[in-house]
């Protein structure tokens, strides 16, 4: 593999957390909001008979075309020296109360949170993304990646955060003001 791919993917990547990172506290809020119809009593039966929340109403909207790096979210962050977090860990600062029932089922709550990654990933991988209503696709034309941008800072793109693509092109100098 060459090395400008390497580099591209490792931006690619880098801006994908970085986006993820900045995202933090929507990603969270979704999640609660989401969750907040489930009991902790209702826990135990969802493991038992292998049930997952209904994602239909879930809004992807903010992974876009970026599925590939939702599969090296693991199901637990490694370490806490600074590793992106696992989706334990997202849905623990969510709804704690709920991480700890699956976790009091010991093996077969451990077992369910396999299968739940292993649904959620093959749901989006199925999914259509479609951006909130002050939100826009911005896609490269060299690599074809697509990300989500705000529309008031869409015109502001230059480069692509995914392969780079523009930043060897010449800007445009800023519109001088009209006395």
């Amino acid at each position: 593999m060459a090395i400008k791919q390497r580099l591209q993917e490792a931006a690619s990547s880098f801006a994908f957390w970085f986006y993820i990172e900045t995202m933090h506290g929507e990603i969270i809020k979704g999640l609660r909001n989401y969750l907040a119809s489930i009991q902790p009593e209702d826990i135990a039966r969802m493991v038992r008979e292998g049930e997952f929340p209904p994602f239909e109403d879930l809004d992807f909207s903010a992974v876009g075309d970026n599925v590939e790096h939702l599969e090296k979210v693991p199901l637990f962050s490694p370490n806490d020296d600074g590793d992106p977090p696992g989706l334990v860990e997202w849905l623990a600062e969510a709804r704690p109360d709920l991480v700890k029932a699956i976790q009091d089922m010991e093996k077969q709550g451990a077992e369910y949170l396999v299968k739940l990654r292993l649904h959620i990933l093959g749901l989006l991988k199925h999914t259509e993304f479609k951006p909130e209503e002050d939100v826009v696709l911005a896609s490269c034309d060299k690599c074809g990646k697509k990300w989500p941008v705000k529309k008031d800072e869409a015109s502001s793109i230059t480069k692509c955060p995914f392969c780079g693509n523009g930043e060897d092109e010449p800007k445009e100098p800023p519109a001088e003001e009209e006395e």
